[in-house]
């Protein structure tokens, strides 16, 4: 397995990365929610260089709201992830905090 002081950016624990990684997912499902025409011409893009006519094609009223409902199923999971790894955070916040009680009290 990868160390990560092998990685770019070594210097962040595992934590901040996935509270980025949430972030990140939150960020993109409220983008697609409030402009799922970005989404939609992004994915135009992306079909047009693999298939010839793709600009001429057209989206229907059914596939934005398809986009909109993703973009909130995103931003909801990235909420969730984020405050699992906060709520994760706080509890070996505490853990730390009641082992080093236990190990003061055996040394009195």
């Amino acid at each position: 397995m990868i160390d990560s002081d092998d990685m770019p950016c070594g210097t962040a624990d595992g934590a901040s990365k996935r509270k980025f990684g949430a972030l990140l997912v939150i960020g993109q499902g409220v983008l697609t929610a409030i402009a799922p025409g970005l989404s939609e011409s992004l994915t135009r893009k992306m079909v047009s260089k693999n298939f010839e006519n793709a600009d001429a094609l057209e989206a229907k009223p059914a596939y934005r709201r398809q986009l909109r409902a993703v973009g909130i199923g995103a931003a909801a999971a990235g909420i969730a992830g984020y405050a699992m790894e906060t709520v994760s955070e706080d509890d070996d916040a505490g853990d730390e905090n009641a082992t080093d009680a236990d190990t003061d009290a055996a040394a009195a």
